[in-house]
C-alpha cells in the first residue's frame, strides 16, 4: 500500500481494526486493511470463475439442443430412486 495513502472506517470497523491488533493478529491497522482486501479481491475472483463456469455450462446445454425425455424421471432412475407418483 503507498505511504501517506488515506482511508476513512466507520467506528464498527475501526474497532475490528483496533481490537485485532491489539490480539496480536496484526502489527497495525494498515495490515488489517491489506488483509481485507486481499480476501475481497480473492472472493471476487471466485465469483468471475463461478460466474464463467455457469455461462459455458449455459451455452453447452443450450448448444446441445432439445431433450425430448422426461430428464426428471432419468435422473431418478439414474440414481435408483422410485418414480414419482402420479
Amino acid at each position: 500500500m503507498a505511504a501517506g495513502t488515506v482511508f476513512t472506517a466507520s467506528h464498527r470497523f475501526e474497532e475490528i481494526a483496533q481490537r485485532l491488533v491489539a490480539a496480536g493478529r496484526y502489527n497495525s491497522q494498515s495490515e488489517v486493511l491489506e488483509a481485507a482486501l486481499d480476501a475481497l479481491e480473492r472472493e471476487e475472483c471466485d465469483e468471475e470463475a463461478k460466474e464463467a463456469w455457469l455461462e459455458d455450462a449455459l451455452e453447452a446445454g443450450f448448444s446441445s439442443g432439445v431433450y425430448e425425455g422426461d430428464a426428471f424421471a432419468d435422473v431418478r432412475r439414474e440414481l435408483g430412486l422410485s418414480e414419482r407418483p402420479r
